[in-house]
């Protein structure tokens, strides 16, 4: 219904009908005729005025996003709560939270909010980050994982930007493009981005540069103006870690990584988009065991049991676990709290538990619970 009011056409049938309307109308009541005729026009140019405005915000994401809103926004404050929740990279949150900060001051239409590369092993924190940056960014708005590893032929350049008219799917629009036209405000992470054809990198050409593309679907422009980008690689690891360990001047190191990504098949001038290029690598034990507590601690929070005391046993007993999984990263932790509390968390509800201490039994390996219930 809302396509045919929209129609030229069905606005000058309803014009001749006012109009003739009007018409019988003189007969009847001439007095009337006046007023009758200028709500009339009110109420057309009224609707002709939405119309306007609604096919602005459907062709143009720009006009979704509010700059004036967008640089009072300071992603500064968060700093202490990203560091919070993913130990072990603070120089990179503090690195990434000032880029953003400065572009927000900044920000228009031409130019994303921040693109920034994340190398390292698998279970590091790369994913996560982005994560954290979108709750803290932008709570309303989900974050856009783009699984990356999915767009391995040139033909996924259609299933990125859009099929064109006619063709399947097209009405559903690009999977990168058609959630920015509708909402431009995102954090979007580009998951194993190494692993995408060329020529599906290619398109971010364009929108790292000029902060915009059309989607073929539709002629719509998808505006990145609000926009802030991830791209996740687990190659490129070996090349960085001298660089990490020579290199302390960010400038510096963030243009010898540049070469190092550029001699693992990434082209220079898609690398140059990149505002940072960031190593995160495998965490010492000391932060496995700082991680540990803090999922340990959320995991029983989520049966409303606070965790008072967890004991060094405990921790060095995970982060010795951890050692034989090293492959997967920290994410194998929550996996291994899990395995772990199982068995003891239902016992601790049903008695009534408010707060619990955690130890280890070092013979049998499992938990030794410590309830409290006031």
């Amino acid at each position: 219904m809302s396509n045919m009011t929209n129609s030229p056409m069905f606005l000058l049938m309803a014009a001749v009908i006012i109009i003739s309307g009007l018409h019988g109308l003189q007969k009847e009541s001439p007095d009337s005729m006046p007023v009758i005729f200028c709500f009339a026009v009110i109420g057309l140019v009224i609707r002709i005025v939405q119309i306007r405005h609604e096919r602005v915000r459907r062709k143009d994401s720009k006009a979704v996003i509010d700059f004036e809103q967008l640089q009072k926004m300071d992603i500064t404050k968060h700093v202490p709560w990203l560091k919070e929740n993913l130990r072990g990279h603070d120089d990179v949150i503090d690195r990434i939270a000032s880029k953003i900060q400065q572009n927000i001051t900044i920000a228009s239409h031409k130019k994303s909010l921040g693109a920034f590369m994340l190398v390292g092993p698998t279970g590091t924190g790369k994913t996560y980050i982005g994560e954290l940056v979108a709750k803290a960014l932008y709570p309303k708005s989900e974050v856009m994982i783009i699984r990356m590893n999915q767009y391995k032929s040139p033909q996924d350049v259609v299933t990125l930007l859009g099929p064109p008219p006619g063709f399947q799917g097209y009405e559903i629009g690009g999977s990168l493009t058609r959630p920015i036209v509708d909402n431009p405000y995102r954090v979007i992470i580009l998951d194993e981005f190494e692993k995408a054809h060329t020529d599906v990198k290619h398109c971010f050409y364009d929108i790292l540069d000029r902060g915009m593309c059309t989607e073929k679907s539709s002629g719509k422009t998808a505006h990145f103006g609000a926009t802030v980008f991830f791209a996740t690689c687990n190659s490129g690891v070996e090349r960085l870690r001298p660089i990490w360990m020579e290199t302390q001047e960010p400038m510096k190191r963030t243009m010898k990584a540049r070469d190092a990504m550029a001699r693992e098949g990434f082209e220079k001038a898609l690398l140059v988009r990149f505002e940072d290029i960031f190593l995160m690598d495998i965490l010492n034990s000391m932060t496995v065991a700082e991680v540990a507590c803090i999922q340990i601690s959320k995991y029983w929070k989520q049966y409303g049991i606070d965790v008072t005391y967890t004991s060094p046993e405990m921790l060095v007993d995970t982060v010795r676990r951890n050692r034989e999984f090293q492959d997967y990263g920290v994410r194998q932790i929550a996996s291994l709290i899990q395995e772990s509390s199982a068995p003891v968390i239902e016992a601790a509800r049903k008695g009534g538990a408010r707060s619990v201490r955690l130890g280890l039994d070092t013979v049998s390996g499992e938990f030794q619970v410590e309830t409290i219930t006031q």
